[in-house]
């Protein structure tokens, strides 16, 4: 005999469309259990109510509650969540606390996931004095709080920077026998480094491993980056010595964090070797790292080593496109030209055939400085070295002839480009209209 389905074998369809955003069909399949006597459960009812509380708002999903007892189907904690959680994130959050505080009389006594979810929604429209009375009205109705609870607070406190109220509740945990976990620690500690209390942030490191709580990854970087916004070259390199000493490794965000502090200040010197020291540490650089230091070789005019980076990066396969994009951006100054030819010849020397994106920068620099005819013949050459130009080659040569009043020869370019098909349409026409302006102009 077949088995007749029940709500175990329509909920994970329920749960499918409305995780696809499908609500009405969801609601649909509610109809069709209804109409042929199968009963949702709570389950069946809670994955409906939080998919509408998202999409149509708390107040259409009371309507399911009520259509819920209706059925005989008895709401628990996790469906007054849903609606408390609705009502918070709709910036009602005075009624999810008198629905927190119903909830006995509905037969359903507030758990701490509930006063969580409310404490949440008064941190989210800063009503601390509210939330610290909620905090104590858990502790007088025998609902303990958790480390979760102090978190949302602790949270909430470090995102407004009200960093010494979050110490003190921090304080507090223990009385209440929470223990501050490692997100906990890492919230506090990134707040104080984004206000330049590093040393706050060091004292805290220190605290914490008094207090049994090992840090992570995420504390020892997050350090790292305080630290060398400040400058404290000395210190980061302490702290990466003390990582190492802690049994947590360096990662490539460690190393990507300081090289790029390092470049920024213009210290390619401690860069490189900062650099040279990755695979010592059990590290490989990545393309992060890689586009970094070669942006900071570009920029300090240190070519030859900028090439020489862009070649090992290129034979061990990483994608060099964005290099191009950082080579040009970088080459792309009046007073770059000749070292951007430079590079096209060096590159071509290492084997490796320079990208469009290269060329053009090249051409938009000699266009821009009446060399016109100069970026013609590059175009040429970098048209026999079997790099083809783009829409932008051709629009950068167009335009430099129009500004150098070479009208007819402009025109010319592009009425050959247009009779070839090589162009687009919204560049033809954005192309027409400069020409127009400048033989007006003339």
């Amino acid at each position: 005999m077949p088995v007749r389905p029940n709500a175990y074998t329509y909920n994970p369809l329920i749960h499918t469309l409305c995780q696809r955003g499908l609500v009405r069909d969801a609601l649909e399949v509610l109809d069709e259990m209804l109409c042929r006597g199968c009963a949702p459960d709570v389950v069946t009812y809670n994955i409906l109510l939080e998919a509408t509380c998202k999409m149509r708002g708390y107040r259409q999903a009371m309507e399911l509650i009520d259509l819920m007892r209706a059925e005989g189907c008895t709401p628990n904690n996790v469906t007054y969540n849903v609606i408390i959680d609705g009502m918070c994130g709709e910036g009602d959050v005075d009624d999810a606390l008198e629905l927190l505080r119903n909830l006995p009389s509905y037969g359903c006594r507030p758990n701490t996931v509930n006063y969580n979810t409310a404490l949440k929604g008064l941190c989210s429209v800063e009503r601390w004095k509210d939330a610290d009375e909620l905090l104590a009205e858990m502790v007088r109705e025998d609902c303990l709080p958790n480390e979760a609870t102090f978190n949302v607070i602790l949270n909430s406190l470090c995102r407004k920077g009200m960093l010494q109220q979050a110490i003190q509740l921090l304080e507090k945990m223990s009385k209440h026998g929470c223990t501050a976990n490692i997100l906990t620690y890492n919230a506090i500690i990134n707040s104080l480094c984004e206000q330049r209390n590093v040393d706050g942030a060091l004292e805290l490191l220190s605290n914490m491993e008094s207090y049994g709580c090992k840090p992570d990854i995420v504390t020892y970087n997050t350090l790292l980056k305080g630290l060398c916004s400040a400058a404290r070259w000395v210190d980061a390199e302490e702290l990466m010595d003390r990582m190492t000493q802690n049994d947590c490794l360096p990662d490539n965000v460690t190393f990507n964090t300081l090289i790029s502090f390092l470049c920024q200040k213009g210290l390619m010197v401690d860069a490189i070797e900062v650099f040279k020291q990755m695979p010592d540490k059990g590290c490989s650089p990545n393309s992060i790292t890689y586009s970094t230091i070669i942006s900071g070789l570009v920029k300090a005019s240190k070519l030859d080593q900028a090439l020489e980076l862009f070649n090992e990066m290129g034979h061990k396969g990483f994608n060099p496109d964005k290099i191009y994009q950082l080579l040009s951006e970088c080459l792309n100054e009046e007073d770059k030209i000749e070292e951007a030819i430079q590079t096209v010849r060096k590159l071509q020397d290492t084997g490796i055939s320079p990208h469009t994106v290269l060329y053009n920068a090249i051409l938009r620099g000699l266009s821009r400085n009446g060399k016109t005819e100069f970026a013609i013949d590059i175009m040429a050459y970098m048209v026999s070295s079997g790099c083809m130009p783009d829409d932008l080659t051709y629009f950068i040569l167009i335009e430099g002839l129009a500004y150098e009043g070479y009208l007819n020869e402009a025109r010319e370019l592009l009425n050959n480009l247009c009779s070839r098909d090589v162009l687009v349409n919204s560049l033809i026409k954005s192309e027409t209209l400069l020409l127009d302006q400048n033989i007006h102009a003339s």
